[in-house]
């Protein structure tokens, strides 16, 4: 069995249920939706509470950073202690393609840092071309961390590793010269994750189309195949390595 440790249920073509079905079919038995801003974050919640195997994070996305209230972290404070929320998440940095200014967006990762730290909830990272100032911000958590969608060269998963932060692998771990794909043994196995942040970074076997959580599977084939693993082996320790870093109850 695999998990799709970060995907967006409620972004995709078809409804959540068939997703959840579809994954179920491919091997994907647990599926973790990932919140943007406080509307999908709720809506989250009560697909954790209505669908088996299915849980939320609930966050505020840096593309969201100038948009947000002081009401909107106070309802981020209420969701992170709703049944099914495993995660706050997903928050950070985007100095690629956001329109809020670099102050803007730390200003709203340090307060969801401090709600993470508080609520005793991990925390999903959105990092991109931001590394330094989101490593800087993170000095402050004291809860687990899983840098999602990674991408980083030697230094990148250097300092993950002294850290102890999770990585999650994302569909463009399987693009051609990607950066991380050379550097995946340097990364603690006890640390990976495998996600498809569907609908988007659809694996290289489906590039072009509309991802979807049942094609985590090409991608934890594509990583296992690189890191020596048989695809059971592989997907064993990553479901472990999901269900410890988001507290999900041991496997009957």
């Amino acid at each position: 069995m695999l998990v799709d440790s970060h995907t967006h249920l409620l972004r995709l073509e078809i409804s959540p249920e068939d997703a959840v079905g579809e994954a179920a079919e491919a091997g994907v038995g647990i599926v973790v939706n990932i919140g943007t801003q406080i509307e999908d974050s709720r809506r989250g919640a009560e697909l954790a509470v209505r669908l088996p195997n299915v849980y939320s994070a609930a966050g505020i996305h840096p593309h969201n950073a100038g948009t947000h209230t002081s009401a909107d972290l106070e309802a981020l404070a209420e969701l992170a202690e709703s049944p099914g929320i495993v995660s706050l998440g997903e928050v950070g940095l985007d100095y690629y393609r956001s329109e809020w200014s670099k102050e803007v967006q730390r200003a709203l990762f340090e307060e969801a840092i401090s709600l993470a730290n508080d609520a005793r909830l991990p925390l999903v990272v959105h990092s991109r071309q931001a590394f330094a100032d989101t490593m800087a911000c993170l000095g402050s958590a004291r809860v687990p961390v899983v840098l999602h969608c990674f991408e980083g060269g030697d230094r990148e998963v250097r300092e993950a590793t002294e850290r102890d932060y999770y990585v999650g692998l994302a569909g463009n771990i399987t693009y051609k010269n990607n950066e991380t794909a050379r550097v995946l043994r340097l990364i603690n196995p006890d640390r990976l994750l495998v996600e498809t942040d569907a609908p988007y970074l659809s694996p290289q076997p489906l590039r072009g189309t509309k991802n979807a959580p049942k094609n985590v599977v090409h991608t934890a084939a594509f990583v296992a195949e690189r890191l020596g693993y048989e695809d059971e082996e592989f997907a064993a320790l990553t479901t472990r390595n999901a269900r410890n870093f988001y507290g999900l109850p041991p496997e009957v």
